[in-house]
């Protein structure tokens, strides 16, 4: 009995001596750390891309034009079945930039000003519009899009209350 306790004393010290506690070097923690967060942000720009083209589905699908805004690169199109039927560039209002969000949005308003300035309304969301008054009858607080006189006239007569548009950064 005696011998048989002391070879599994042993036989246990002998394992519990092999276990060193595999607990990773700090390098490697940190370099774990920075691939987690790589991964994180490539799933999150994966979900971004995957969330765009199911917009882009479903549009296709309902045949109805839409739009693409860019914001990194201010430009924008009008496009109908994935195909582009106007490229145009836009100026963003500096102080409320940060706010637009990006995603899918809609059309709730089309109006035109007694001076034939066409105003497309995205909600409390974004205003797209020729040229910035200095006075503006719309809310103070939402961002705007000013784009060229042509540009906007040739959108705001292509696109009907409830079109879809997409934010991109």
């Amino acid at each position: 009995m005696k011998t048989t306790a002391v070879f599994l004393l042993l036989l246990l010290s002998l394992f519990l001596a092999g276990m060193n506690g595999n607990v990773p070097e700090p390098d490697e923690r940190e370099e774990l750390l920075r691939q987690r967060d790589a991964l994180n942000k490539k799933i999150e720009m994966l979900r971004r891309e995957q969330d765009f083209l199911l917009f882009e589905k479903e549009l296709y699908a309902a045949n109805s034009k839409y739009l693409i805004i860019n914001l990194s690169s201010k430009a924008g199109q009008l496009k109908y079945k994935n195909r582009v039927l106007k490229d145009f560039r836009f100026k963003v209002s500096s102080n409320l930039a940060g706010s637009i969000k990006r995603g899918a949005l809609t059309l709730t308003k089309k109006k035109e000003d007694p001076r034939q300035r066409h105003v497309l309304i995205f909600g409390k969301s974004l205003i797209m519009q020729w040229k910035r008054p200095a006075r503006s009858s719309y809310e103070a607080n939402v961002p705007r899009l000013s784009l060229s006189k042509k540009d906007l006239q040739s959108i705001f007569y292509a696109v009907e209350e409830g079109a879809k548009a997409y934010i991109m950064r």
